[in-house]
């Protein structure tokens, strides 16, 4: 067996860590500066000035109407052209990496895998995943038609990471914190859960995969047929089976890779190119 790859497990938590801090310190002080209180220059900032997704939802309005929808921010048209630009070359490193949901869901889940061990993320029959997996493109679309139609950020009332953020304000929905009650409990069963079945942002960023310059590859040749990379996705993402993973869901979380889990070097690897 050729010498497993030294690994390297911080980088990846240590950035959503960061990630989540920023997004945690910016919702906490955008709530202080309403009282008065807070940092002032830092008082623009908002949580819906820091997510991509509030840029797609706009683009309708603001090619037919130049304006933007309400409580969204320019910003949020930066952040959509780099998660864009990102997703080209990486695939959705955004939801792997960045989403400060997506890393909630993971740190419940590891409360959920002491709690049920080999159970976990195993709940529901692969035949019946394989459909709720498309569920987040109903989401999707149904979010941008209202969105366009009505001009308002109508999901933030369910987004359960603007409630994470803001559960403690009058500003967040009773619908919004029911959401997130589900996802945090969701979360003991099933990995990822929201991102799975429910994410618009996750849904259309997931499409990149399909064309994405780096990729997931598998090299069959020095692949030992022993399934970890396969338990290590969070996704559930069968990456064992293939040469180059294009799944819709893959986040490039790189936990299946031989820097990680995979105990063969240079067998699972981020490659531009390489087997199909």
């Amino acid at each position: 067996m050729a010498r497993k790859a030294v690994k390297n497990r911080w980088t990846r938590p240590l950035i959503q860590a960061f990630f989540f801090v920023l997004i945690a310190l910016t919702a906490i002080n955008h709530s202080l500066v309403e009282q008065g209180k807070g940092i002032d220059w830092f008082s623009n900032a908002s949580l819906h000035g820091l997510c991509p997704f509030g840029g797609v939802v706009s683009v309708y309005r603001y090619v037919s109407q130049v304006l933007l929808v309400q409580k969204v921010h320019q910003s949020s048209f930066v952040l959509m052209f780099i998660g864009f630009a990102l997703a080209i070359a990486f695939g959705p490193v955004f939801c792997g990496w960045v989403c400060p949901l997506g890393t909630f869901e993971e740190w419940m889940s590891k409360l959920g895998r002491k709690l049920f061990g080999k159970r976990h993320n195993q709940f529901i029959p692969a035949r019946v995943d394989i459909y709720l997996r498309y569920l987040r493109y109903a989401v999707l679309i149904g979010v941008v038609y209202m969105t366009a139609r009505t001009g308002q950020l109508l999901f933030a009332n369910i987004d359960p990471y603007f409630a994470l953020f803001n559960f403690w304000t009058s500003e967040v929905a009773v619908g919004g914190l029911i959401v997130l009650g589900i996802t945090i409990a969701a979360a003991l069963f099933v990995e990822r859960r929201f991102c799975k079945y429910s994410c618009p942002y996750g849904a259309l960023i997931g499409v990149f995969n399909l064309f994405r310059v780096f990729k997931i590859r598998r090299n069959a040749e020095t692949c030992i047929d022993c399934k970890s990379c396969d338990r290590a996705c969070p996704m559930n993402i069968e990456v064992s089976i293939g040469k180059a993973i294009r799944d819709h869901q893959c986040i490039t979380c790189m936990q299946c890779t031989s820097e990680a889990a995979c105990p063969v070097a240079n067998t699972v690897e981020l490659l531009a190119k390489g087997g199909n």
